[in-house]
């Protein structure tokens, strides 16, 4: 009798943690555009690439797409970025997130981080998969220097192929007009700082 039981709290458990996102069909084309599925690299725009974590063989194609900086959002083990970039010219900025605690005030710091190395070239935003983290980083971008709609922007972000995990209900539930307007206050502030 137990052994079911477990059987049943495990498939449960793996059917929660599992990525439950879907690719619409067709995709839309304002959606990021695939460079590298093997890194999750995506383009977002002339100045926004995303990606997972890199490794050594990502160095050419981040060349390739004339990256400038790269902004990492582990919280852990954020050293990966220096051994894989040791000896290159790009920019390497820590700004750690917390999947499970992201704030308003940490999505604008985010931000700001990527519209001042942008005046630089081009931005690579990463976490370690590449989804999550990224993904509400991305999605705020979208809002806040695109004017995409919360609708829109979420629906990248959990949709987009770029392996969204949809345990993370806090983040999803960051996409409203309050935090919106509280994440364009935060970024406001932060310019001041300038």
């Amino acid at each position: 009798m137990k052994l079911p039981i477990l059987l049943m709290l495990i498939s449960l458990n793996l059917a929660a943690c599992a990525n439950t996102q879907t690719t619409l069909s067709p995709r839309p084309n304002t959606w990021a555009q695939s460079v590298n599925r093997d890194a999750n690299l995506y383009r977002v725009d002339e100045k926004l690439y995303r990606s997972e974590q890199l490794i050594d063989a990502d160095r050419d194609v981040i060349q390739a797409n004339q990256i400038r900086s790269i902004i990492n959002l582990r919280y852990f083990d954020r050293d990966d970025d220096a051994k894989v970039f040791a000896n290159s010219s790009i920019k390497l900025i820590n700004q750690p997130l917390l999947a499970w605690n992201v704030s308003a005030k940490d999505l604008a710091a985010a931000l700001h981080q990527i519209e001042q190395h942008q005046k630089d070239g081009a931005v690579l935003v990463h976490c370690y998969h590449g989804a999550d983290r990224t993904g509400i980083v991305v999605a705020f971008y979208r809002m806040v220097f695109q004017n995409w709609s919360l609708t829109d922007a979420k629906a990248e972000m959990m949709n987009g192929g770029f392996g969204y995990h949809s345990i993370w209900k806090n983040l999803e539930h960051l996409f409203t007009e309050s935090t919106l307007n509280e994440v364009k206050m935060e970024l406001t502030k932060l310019r001041q700082t300038d």
